[in-house]
């Protein structure tokens, strides 16, 4: 039996033999005009006024509003560059609605990862961004001066975020919805938590009690504790705007969801779930698997292993 090699550039195929069953999420369609639709997610958003609207409301009620965007680090393939990317929309909406280019912020949720350098950001983010001059900064998990304490949530969770978000009139959040081993999909709220927490805030919300719930899984969201926990640090941030896109594996946008924090990213989930998710006939004693882009470190290329789990035989 001869099949695609996920890992090798070249193109060869691995022969297996005849026996091996093989199993691959449904190919979700690529967007045939992916700017359009980022256009239109921000003018017609899911539960939400449209973008322009709720900035000009900020900026009516304070004339030196500032805006501050979330974007992940590279750990995530999220589209900041180049044709179709959510970033330089939301850059463009907010400088032709008044706001000063040095109130506007892009913020890179590093959670607890080290800080992008300078190459790196440059890698991910347009050019069009640097050539208007918006300062791009890491956040610093680790720099308690710069983490505004917020309260505890009803798990008591010492909620610590990034000041310059808390301080922020207009909070916007973007991101990659797929499929997480422990929060049921990424993006939405995990822009906010982990990204933008304490050091400390992580600990605990990467402990034991909630990664090793039975409901902390890919896929699911009802009844999991690190999605309430995620939402609850979020909330209490205080979000006003989200957008969010799914993509499919050459990194070609499927989806935009824009809009209210729970109601575009619940949509984003319906999507993925319909294609993520790989009913299988039997376990089975081997199984191999691929980290793809997850692959990009140790820690990250985990996540692999374990959505193959559900395939495998006890012991």
């Amino acid at each position: 039996m001869l099949v695609h090699n996920p890992i090798d550039s070249q193109g060869k195929k691995l022969e297996l033999p005849e026996h091996t069953t093989v199993y691959a999420m449904k190919a979700p369609k690529a967007l045939s005009d992916p700017k359009k639709a980022v256009s239109e997610a921000l003018a017609n958003p899911i539960a939400s006024d449209s973008f322009q609207s709720i900035a000009k409301a900020k900026l009516d009620a304070n004339p030196q509003a500032k805006a501050v965007i979330v974007i992940s680090d590279n750990t995530r393939p999220v589209p900041y560059k180049g044709e179709g990317n959510i970033l330089v929309p939301l850059l463009e909406v907010l400088l032709e609605t008044g706001y000063k280019k040095e109130n506007l912020t892009v913020l890179i949720a590093t959670g607890t990862h080290r800080p992008m350098t300078d190459d790196e950001i440059e890698s991910i983010i347009d050019p069009w961004v640097f050539e208007h001059g918006i300062a791009i900064i890491n956040h610093d998990c680790k720099e308690d001066d710069n983490l505004t304490y917020l309260g505890k949530t009803d798990r008591g969770s010492e909620v610590k975020i990034n000041s310059l978000y808390v301080q922020a009139d207009l909070k916007i959040l973007t991101g990659l919805v797929e499929s997480h081993f422990m929060a049921g999909v990424s993006g939405g709220r995990k822009s906010v938590c982990p990204g933008l927490i304490s050091e400390h805030g992580t600990f605990l919300f990467h402990g034991a009690d909630l990664m090793g719930h039975k409901n902390s899984c890919d896929l699911l969201l009802d009844g999991n504790p690190v999605h309430e926990e995620s939402l609850a640090f979020a909330k209490m941030a205080g979000v006003d705007f989200i957008i969010n896109v799914t993509l499919d594996h050459a990194f070609n946008i499927t989806g935009v969801f824009a809009g209210d924090l729970e109601a575009a990213h619940q949509e984003a989930f319906e999507m993925v779930k319909g294609y993520a998710k790989i009913p299988i006939k039997e376990e089975a004693d081997i199984v191999i698997t691929h980290g793809g882009f997850v692959g990009i470190n140790h820690y990250q290329s985990a996540k692999a292993a374990f959505a193959a789990i559900g395939a495998m035989k006890k012991n």
